[in-house]
């Protein structure tokens, strides 16, 4: 259910807060089917250093601060480098 949210959501923001809900409340194993879509759609066009990240600093943040995502992180490479 999350990726055709994720999917057919013209923006993020759209859902944002439930997305940052299962990255708070997920747990390591979800890497591929729940942190790793979010951070996709959540940077859907990539990262560049002259376009600033206001809009994904809180999603950020929310990975940062919640034990279970920093500590499967290396899972998540994957979907970074995507």
């Amino acid at each position: 259910m999350l990726r055709s949210a994720l999917a057919l959501a013209e923006t993020f923001e759209e859902v944002a807060p439930v997305a940052i809900t299962f990255v708070t409340t997920g747990d390591t194993f979800m890497v591929d089917f729940e942190r790793g879509p979010i951070l996709y759609r959540a940077f859907s066009a990539g990262y560049a250093p002259t376009r600033p990240l206001t809009a994904q600093r809180d999603r950020l943040q929310a990975f940062v601060d919640t034990e279970e995502s920093a500590s499967g992180i290396g899972g998540n490479w994957l979907w970074f480098r995507g």
